[in-house]
């Protein structure tokens, strides 16, 4: 039976080692007790003692690199601890490699990555290391926020965690694991107006709840400006998606936040022209049984564009 491979990543004091051994004392994910083996990339300020392992029938191997973490080396671990599960608890300085990503051996694979964030810093990070918290999220299944106080904006840090990965779940915590009700503001625009007009600021927040909450969204009369994105197959008739780009890591590297347009004379627009459109959001059922939304427009303008193109989430 193959060995299911988990890995752990973010920065140093980012609450790997508590996700990790709140994991292994989580009795529905432990119900077989089954043999563990971690493999610690770096070490913070929560250490794994004698008595902890023993309780949990945990093994534990220290590395410097992940260039130690050979695929020999990986055969003669299995073969010392006959683990039932491998937790690796990565350097969040250091970019995962393909020999993780991709290259694991199949009596190894690689079945999840969760990240792991401290609100306290993420916006710190943000705006100094944000190539490297790119590295860390870009593949992650899984993010915890940690440390979460009920004044903070969770709309804004999933607005940037989405830009950097959709497919992720977020999930939020405050100290110690503990739940936390946000004081979440109100939207920066009147839900209950004849048109719900979306400025450029509010792009963003606008897109992602949206996203969240679309049920909301059906029927309302919306009036929103961005880019002739991507194009449709022939057989979208008259449709197109409008969008703006977030910033993922660098200028160079972006994610689209985008919606479906229908109704519109198609060929008096251009790639990448900027568009204001207004028209009447429904909801659509995808091939893959969700409901996606699809303006049907019923005026479109030519815009000059905003003075920022990229998408904003606060």
């Amino acid at each position: 039976m193959p060995t299911p491979v988990y890995l752990f990543t973010g920065f140093l004091d980012s609450g790997k080692t508590s996700l990790l051994m709140d994991t292994l004392s989580d009795p529905q994910f432990m119900e077989s007790d089954p043999r563990t083996l971690i493999l610690c990339f770096e070490q913070g300020e929560t250490e794994y003692t004698e008595e902890w392992l023993d309780e949990h029938k945990a093994f534990i191997e220290f590395f410097d690199s992940s260039l130690e973490l050979t695929p020999q080396k990986m055969r003669e671990l299995d073969t010392v601890y006959h683990p039932n599960q491998v937790f690796i608890e990565f350097n969040g300085s250091e970019k995962i490699p393909d020999s993780l990503l991709k290259d694991m051996p199949d009596f190894w694979p690689l079945v999840e990555i969760l990240s792991t964030i401290d609100a306290t810093t993420f916006q710190l990070y943000i705006q100094n290391m944000r190539g490297m918290l790119f590295e860390q999220l870009r593949y992650s299944d899984v993010v915890i926020v940690n440390r979460c106080t009920s004044d903070m904006s969770p709309r804004a840090m999933r607005g940037t965690i989405k830009a950097i990965n959709r497919k992720c779940e977020i999930y939020y915590e405050g100290n110690f694991g503990e739940p936390v009700e946000f004081k979440e503001g109100k939207l920066p625009y009147d839900m209950n107006a004849d048109v719900i007009d979306i400025t450029d600021d509010d792009y963003g927040i606008w897109y992602m709840d949206l996203m969240d909450n679309i049920e909301n969204y059906n029927g309302k009369e919306i009036r929103v400006r961005g880019k002739y994105a991507e194009k449709l197959p022939e057989s979208y008739k008259q449709s197109f998606v409008l969008g703006r780009r977030a910033m993922v890591c660098c200028e160079q590297d972006t994610s689209l936040c985008g919606i479906t347009v229908t109704g519109v004379k198609i060929e008096e627009l251009q790639m990448d022209e900027w568009v204001d459109v207004q028209g009447k959001i429904k909801l659509l059922d995808g091939p893959d049984g969700q409901k996606y939304p699809v303006i049907y427009a019923d005026h479109i303008w030519k815009y000059k564009g905003p003075e920022n193109e990229y998408v904003t989430f606060s």
